[in-house]
């Protein structure tokens, strides 16, 4: 699945869109400080260009702040100066939808009242500034212009993801090696009897369990859980699709067909069936959205590639993994539990919830912490539900007109980030790679389908 000249051409050099798209009748002016995308997107012009580095900080170099400890932090500061950048623009865009998100931000600011610990006090900050920096990041890449552009933030994000199927190796070779990290010897004593900052401060490669009736290890590297190392493979796969069908990339396309041959192997190991579950189903997704735009011309080609794939897991022991797992779910009356649990805890304070994860009975995991459906519902009721669950289905709608293969692989990460809300965690990492693909999928869309530069993929 390639693209032509005239392909590359037609996707977004590097602004929004080329002047102001999409206009009709009483559209807003040139100068109008805040749009929403679909309606007008126009380029945002460079009185202040939008600095490269924070992204790159964030995100190529993702790996150092795991083996540092600071993985979990650097979203929240480096989104700082990404905020600092993006207030002194004039006309920034934002995508609809963004009401909804707003609605959640309150739901989870209000819910604050209800933490009553400082051990969930740090957690509930933490995840305040994730929401917030979420927020700043998808505004930052929406209006990045030719600074930080399109091929710049698929580049990154194609990194990360190499980086996560480097971990995935080195996760098989060392095991469930882990270390305090130098940020464990800098947080205040108190602090690290939150468990979520505990984790973050104290890297580890894997986790080894013994699912399938023999110890396994469970790559986590380059994040501190095996489950978010299972939602960030299938979110950030796409990324790397993208880079193989937008020449502007720069990164080999023969390095990104050895590594997908590659991350079969830490994808299987992993026996992550929601890892499995979410990114097959963007993919079924992405190849009918494909055949169909393209007239089924693709069809043959992405067939071709599924039987290479199960063909090369069904004659291999990789299958005889697969089989196992799939007998053995014996994790799935737990997840029950816990859903029962969060709905339950929700009932109780149905508008703006906890605040926060709670203890649960006996030995079982806190509850609100298996399922980022879950987690707002419980900490932040059946509004921040609403908001978070709605924000996330309309940018699935807004990204939906999607003409060129890298943009509809952009639009796919929605689909599956939404198959993975009853199993993942989607903060902090996930949550921002779902934003990055957001403003990716409407700058491709806005500079083919709004711009009237549609064309038949190939």
């Amino acid at each position: 699945m390639g693209v032509n000249s005239s392909e590359t051409a037609a996707i977004d050099i590097g602004g929004i869109g080329a002047g102001q798209i999409g206009a009709g009748p009483g559209a807003p002016a040139k100068n109008e400080p805040f749009s929403w995308s679909g309606r007008t997107i126009y380029r945002a012009e460079a009185e202040a260009p939008l600095p490269l580095w924070p992204l790159t900080l964030m995100v190529a170099f993702y790996p150092l702040w795991f083996l540092l400890g600071l993985s979990g932090f650097m979203w929240v500061l480096l989104a700082g100066p990404m905020a600092a950048a993006v207030i002194r623009r004039r006309n920034l865009t934002a995508p609809k939808g963004i009401g909804l998100w707003m609605v959640f931000l309150l739901a989870v600011m209000v819910s604050g009242l209800s933490v009553d610990t400082v051990s969930r006090m740090a957690g509930y900050v933490l995840r305040v500034g994730y929401y917030a920096g979420a927020t700043v990041f998808l505004i930052y890449l929406l209006n990045g212009g030719r600074s930080v552009s399109v091929p710049k933030i698929v580049r990154v994000f194609t990194l990360l993801w190499i980086f996560t199927v480097v971990g995935g190796y080195v996760a098989l070779i060392i095991g469930d090696f882990s270390f305090r990290s130098p940020m464990w010897y800098l947080m205040p004593g108190p602090l690290l009897n939150n468990d979520l900052i505990k984790t973050l401060v104290t890297p580890g490669f894997a986790d080894v369990h013994d699912i399938i009736g023999v110890p396994v290890a469970r790559p986590k590297a380059p994040f501190p859980y095996t489950n978010s190392w299972g939602s960030m493979m299938a979110l950030t796969t796409p990324f790397a699709l993208m880079a193989m069908t937008d020449n502007r990339v720069e990164i080999p396309r023969r390095l990104v067909k050895v590594m997908l041959v590659a991350s079969v192997v830490p994808i299987v190991i992993s026996l992550n069936r929601g890892l499995w579950l979410s990114l097959g189903v963007g993919v079924i997704y992405t190849g009918i959205r494909l055949g169909v735009v393209s007239g089924g011309r693709l069809l043959p080609k992405l067939l071709a590639s599924v039987v290479v794939l199960v063909a090369l897991i069904a004659f291999s022991p990789l299958g005889d993994v697969v089989a196992s797992r799939i007998d053995n779910g014996h994790s799935d009356g737990d997840r029950f539990e816990l859903a029962s649990a969060a709905i339950g805890g929700a009932m109780e304070r149905p508008l703006f919830g906890w605040g926060s994860p709670r203890p649960n009975v006996g030995n079982q995991p806190s509850i609100g912490t298996h399922g980022q459906i879950w987690l707002v519902t419980f900490s932040h009721g059946f509004v921040g539900a609403a908001g978070f669950v709605g924000a996330i289905v309309a940018f699935l709608f807004w990204t939906r007109r999607q003409v060129t293969t890298a943009g509809l692989w952009a639009h796919s990460v929605l689909v599956i980030a939404l198959a993975q809300m009853p199993v993942y965690l989607m903060i902090p990492h996930s949550l921002f790679a779902v934003m990055a693909a957001v403003a990716v999928a409407l700058r491709y869309q806005a500079h083919t389908v709004g711009g009237q530069e549609d064309h038949v993929l190939n």
